[in-house]
């Protein structure tokens, strides 16, 4: 439905506002018929399209084509023009750069409050001429046409907070759980790139102040601030804030965590800063935030495509299977066991107990045989890191009857976990990274920068995921030229995640328009006799 608004890219092209001073301060009408599609009243917005096709509420809003930003970009093969008022009032929108910004023509009559409105209300443009066939015809009264402007006239009016003249500040942040050198492998790589991004210049710096070109008026030089969280998690938003408080950043690149990311989610959204691919196993999955963009969905998405592939397995064998899963009494513990049973309630063919450990629990294997009471588990799934797997004492052999032992990629850091040789036949792990093989040539780039760098590869996930969320930041913000708005820049890495040279660890990324995780399966992967620690799919990519 977001191409129904791309009409308005002649609703921009061929005109600006008259320097008419609105006759309603800003306020949250404008921005309720724009975001939502919401009338004062609470109505929803109405309009018609081609065919006399009605739109109503969020499929008319004005988001869906022009973004959050107003900056405008592309709907397939039709270019969204900027609405931002800055752009649409200025002289030099006109010309170079700034001309493709407002919609390519260099002349053009700027629109007033009446012929804004009776573009909106019937499709004509200043000149007399119809507007494109698929820009909607509003219903809305003058005053509402008012609020519409006054809101436009502030979409990324000014540069957010932490660009100034000459620099641009970016933070990473790190909590108290990461290893030390997992920390210091992410931040060799943001500190290598941040040099590159300073070091590798042709003196933009002193053309900035000379020339005349858009494209050195935009540089700015790169600063990181490193944020280490500490103490108990109620305290880490404050700690953010503190932080922000001293020194406001662009946006924050990458993060470490192996505790719940929500109190890093909550920040970015109270303060609008976009956190480009923070490495974590727990972040928020709610679905409310829009500057958080992450990697994957951690250990939910692997619960989920375990249960596609549990009950992919049991329409195959056409049989009842007991799963037990277990998983530590914890709140991030029982993360991935929730999601599991989420995913598995209501399907038949699956009958899943969960078995919660304490913190000091342990499952001796001669009791496998007993969770399900007079039924023997056929599939256990071990929702533990790398020591809680070893608390399972498992026996020298499998029970009877045990046909499968599922472990997380994610909680055993992508490693085999060190099992009985008996076991290895039936160990499984739920694998949302690239395989071995396919990941080595991926890297290879990212490897040699780290070579030329002479940064020694300690933590490849680690590494390679840095790299990645490092290098996309600077693509999308070359591409933001003056317009240093946090929503056009969260729009520039939408577009750019799926096509981006340096790959991280996980394959078949992509971000559409308000997707905020981009890998969306994984695989399930065995160790075959003879393939030692190397991982071998037993699985197609697997989608939940």
């Amino acid at each position: 439905m977001r191409r129904v608004l791309a009409g308005l890219i002649l609703l921009l092209g061929q005109g600006g506002w008259a320097a008419e001073p609105p006759t309603a301060a800003v306020g949250p009408i404008g921005q309720s018929i724009y975001l939502k599609g919401r009338l004062a009243s609470g109505e929803p917005v109405r309009a018609t399209v081609q065919k006399g096709v009605t739109l109503s509420g969020t499929d008319a809003a004005c988001v869906q084509c022009h973004r959050r930003s107003g900056l405008g970009g592309s709907e397939g093969q039709n270019a969204i023009r900027s609405i931002a008022g800055r752009l649409l009032i200025s002289p030099a929108q006109t010309e170079g750069r700034w001309a493709n910004l407002a919609g390519g023509v260099a002349d053009r009559s700027p629109y007033t409050r009446a012929t804004l409105a009776r573009a909106l209300r019937e499709g004509i443009d200043p000149a007399g001429r119809a507007l494109d066939a698929l820009m909607p015809r509003y219903d809305l009264s003058d005053e509402e046409i008012a609020q519409l402007q006054a809101y436009l006239m502030e979409l990324s009016s000014t540069a957010a907070p932490g660009v100034t003249d000459h620099d641009i500040h970016f933070s990473t942040i790190i909590m108290p759980d990461v290893p030390p050198d997992r920390g210091s492998a992410m931040l060799d790589v943001l500190h290598g790139f941040f040099r590159d991004k300073n070091g590798g210049t042709r003196k933009e710096t002193r053309r900035r102040e000379v020339g005349s070109e858009q494209m050195y008026r935009s540089f700015r030089t790169w600063v990181l601030h490193v944020w280490e969280l500490k103490g108990a998690p109620e305290s880490w938003g404050a700690q953010l804030e503190a932080y922000y408080r001293q020194q406001p950043v662009f946006a924050v690149i990458g993060g470490l965590g192996g505790a719940s990311w929500q109190p890093v989610h909550a920040f970015c959204e109270k303060f609008g800063v976009p956190c480009v691919f923070q490495d974590v196993d727990y972040p928020d999955v709610t679905g409310t935030g829009y500057y958080p963009l992450y990697f994957s969905r951690g250990v939910t998405l692997e619960a989920e495509v375990l249960a596609r592939h549990l009950l992919e397995n049991a329409q195959q064998i056409g049989k009842l299977e007991t799963v037990v899963q277990v998983y530590r009494d914890t709140a991030l513990g029982r993360l991935p066991a929730q999601a599991l049973r989420q995913a598995l309630q209501g399907k038949e063919g699956i009958n899943l107990i969960d078995y919660p450990l304490a913190d000091t629990g342990r499952l001796p294997a001669e009791r496998l045989a007993t969770l399900a009471g007079s039924e023997r588990p056929g599939v256990l799934v071990a929702w533990l890191d790398s020591p809680g797997l070893k608390a399972l004492e498992l026996a020298d052999a499998p029970p009877a009857g045990l046909t499968a032992i599922y472990v997380s990629a994610s909680l055993s850091a992508m490693r085999r976990p060190d099992v009985p040789e008996p076991w290895l036949g039936k160990l499984r792990m739920v694998y949302p990274f690239d395989l071995p093989a396919s990941r080595e040539q991926r890297l290879l780039r990212m490897k040699a920068w780290l070579n030329a760098r002479k940064i020694p590869l300690t933590d490849e996930r680690t590494q390679a995921n840095a790299f990645f969320a490092a290098t996309v930041t600077g693509d999308a913000v070359a591409h933001l030229g003056e317009n240093f708005s946090r929503d056009y820049f969260i729009e520039r890495i939408e577009q750019m995640a799926e096509t981006a040279l340096s790959p991280s660890v996980y394959p078949h990324l992509s971000l559409g328009p308000g997707q905020r995780f981009a890998s969306k399966g994984g695989y399930v992967v065995g160790f075959p006799a003879g393939t030692g620690d190397s991982p071998v799919a037993i699985s197609q990519w697997l989608i939940p």
